[in-house]
């Protein structure tokens, strides 16, 4: 190194000074004692408590090339290679989106609210996997299926599925091609967490998300923000069997809008539900017997 830095305390400095030039304050901080965690075992608080100690020479070069390469934007998900997801580790890089607490928080839903589920259900636009091995780990007596159009989430999502033990079918399948869903099984539950930002939204996202990752995964035109939720309205109409259920991540500002693309005359309720922050994140769609 070609600064003298040999203990915990040290290092932390440095790389909070490094962190400060791109990040507000209270972020640095998390960042710099998250990834001292990540590579030396030691949580926030014994970071304090015994900042005199001295990582060994490969942790403390890891350390600096991680906090160099968070305060060019890179996400710490990319850059320690993984996420957790419903108290599951994921495989997680560039050409994958990075699971959202609310993509979570919807898992959970659903998880809660179908014990000992055995039926089949299919997550669309998959990405990572997160949702369907989520699901396939909690209902192992389901069938699950999970698709994406893109080569890279697909090798993710099969690397994760691998890994973790899950049982879940990946399609290749494109959403917004001819026949959207005709390759996809009928299913009990289908839920999606398709792209459904919009390009005038991206304006305040910050450099990290922009810098890194797939904005195919993201981003919908202003002009047409809802093509993804059409697209998996009519795929529902014909592969959600009856009495399924249909969950859908939507953007916050377009709820209303997402909600009433679902034919009151298919489906017997239809409820826009409020994320943690209480932001109308998620639709939950019961269709008729």
């Amino acid at each position: 190194m070609a600064v003298k830095l040999q203990t915990v305390s040290e290092i932390s400095r440095h790389i909070f000074g490094m962190l400060r030039e791109s990040w507000p304050r209270e972020e640095a901080g998390a960042l710099a004692s998250s990834i001292i965690l990540e590579y030396t075992g030691m949580g926030r608080a014994a970071q304090l408590a015994f900042g005199d100690r001295r990582p060994d020479k490969a942790a403390a070069e890891r350390i600096l090339e991680a906090a160099a390469r968070a305060a060019a934007g890179e996400p710490l998900q990319y850059i320690f290679g993984y996420t957790e997801f419903c108290g599951h580790r994921l495989e997680v890089g560039p050409g994958v989106l990075i699971p959202r607490p609310e993509t979570e928080e919807m898992t959970l839903m659903i998880i809660h609210g179908n014990s000992g589920f055995k039926g089949s259900l299919t997550d669309l636009c998959t990405g990572s996997g997160c949702i369907a091995i989520a699901l396939s780990l909690a209902f192992p007596g389901a069938k699950t299926t999970a698709t994406d159009l893109s080569a890279a989430a697909l090798t993710i999502a099969q690397k994760n599925i691998t890994t973790l033990g899950a049982s879940v079918t990946l399609l290749k399948s494109d959403l917004l091609g001819e026949n959207p869903g005709s390759d996809i099984p009928e299913s009990n539950i289908i839920v999606s967490n398709p792209p459904y930002v919009t390009a005038t939204e991206k304006e305040a996202m910050h450099h990290n998300v922009l810098g890194h990752e797939p904005h195919g995964a993201l981003f919908v035109p202003d002009d047409n923000p809802l093509l993804y939720y059409r697209a998996i309205a009519e795929v529902a109409k014909e592969r959600l069997l009856p009495e399924g259920i249909l969950w859908l991540e939507v953007n916050e500002n377009l709820a209303d809008e997402t909600a009433a693309l679902l034919d009151p005359s298919i489906y017997r309720l239809v409820r826009v539900i409020r994320d943690m922050r209480g932001k109308e994140r998620f639709i939950k769609a019961e269709k008729n017997g």
